[in-house]
């Protein structure tokens, strides 16, 4: 790609950037919600989830470009950002994807995996090998974490119905 080409096209190598960055946070957000409303469904447990939300940041490079962007100090990571934060309302009032979590519920989902899906992203697998862990350490544990959380909100649910 030649400098006239991305000047032709996006005017600036920021524009090219905030372009990219764009697409792949959207691909972000989209694996986020539709994990979310198919872990309420039924149709994908909390391990399956977590691949999920891990596999978007490792295999498109978002987890690397937030890096990167973070280390210059980006204004392109207010995007992501205000993204973030209107995800889980987006969610929760989301009734075709059959997802009806509460917007707490959403928010302990999203940073419990969307965190330790960057990190691992940007650290994961060199830090798992320099402490002799397993490669799908980080994952399981998430994994275990959320499923732990949402079946002690499951009780608690039953109990406020219940008591």
């Amino acid at each position: 790609m030649t400098h006239g080409s991305i000047t032709h096209h996006f005017g600036t190598a920021a524009n090219l950037q905030a372009a990219v960055a764009d697409v792949l946070i959207e691909q972000l957000l989209a694996g986020v919600r539709s994990g979310a409303g198919a872990l309420k469904a039924g149709t994908i447990d909390e391990a399956a989830l977590v691949d999920l939300v891990f596999d978007v940041f490792e295999e498109t490079g978002v987890g690397r470009l937030i890096g990167f962007l973070a280390a210059f100090g980006s204004p392109l990571l207010r995007p992501l950002f205000e993204k973030l934060a209107r995800l889980p309302r987006d969610i929760s009032t989301d009734e075709q994807q059959g997802s009806a979590f509460t917007e707490p519920e959403l928010l302990a989902i999203i940073e419990s995996v969307v965190t330790p899906a960057l990190s691992a992203s940007l650290i994961g697998a060199e830090l798992l090998q320099a402490l002799n862990l397993e490669p799908f350490t980080i994952r399981q544990r998430v994994a275990r974490n959320l499923a732990v959380h949402r079946n002690m909100r499951v009780v608690e649910s039953k109990g406020s119905v219940g008591g």
